[in-house]
């Protein structure tokens, strides 16, 4: 699966229910030594024109990616 392919998706935590939002734009944090992605950093275009980071989720804590949804397990927030 290519990043941007996640644009589109909504992410949902499976312990809360909570909707966390919708994947506008996002990145991935790449360890640059094993070449493992680490995390999924999501991000908004602020007022300004700039992107600002909303989330920071590790990927051991995505536990699903479907063609519409994007399901976590215990979100660590940034």
């Amino acid at each position: 699966m290519r990043a941007s392919e996640l644009e589109g998706k909504e992410v949902i935590d499976v312990n809360t229910g909570d909707r966390l939002g919708v994947i506008q734009k996002s990145e991935l944090l790449v360890n640059t030594t094993t070449g493992l992605v680490e995390a999924l950093i999501l991000t908004q275009r602020g007022w300004n024109g700039r992107d600002i980071e909303l989330r920071t989720i590790p990927w051991g804590d995505i536990r699903k990616i479907s063609d519409e949804l994007v399901i976590i397990s215990g979100t660590n927030e940034s």
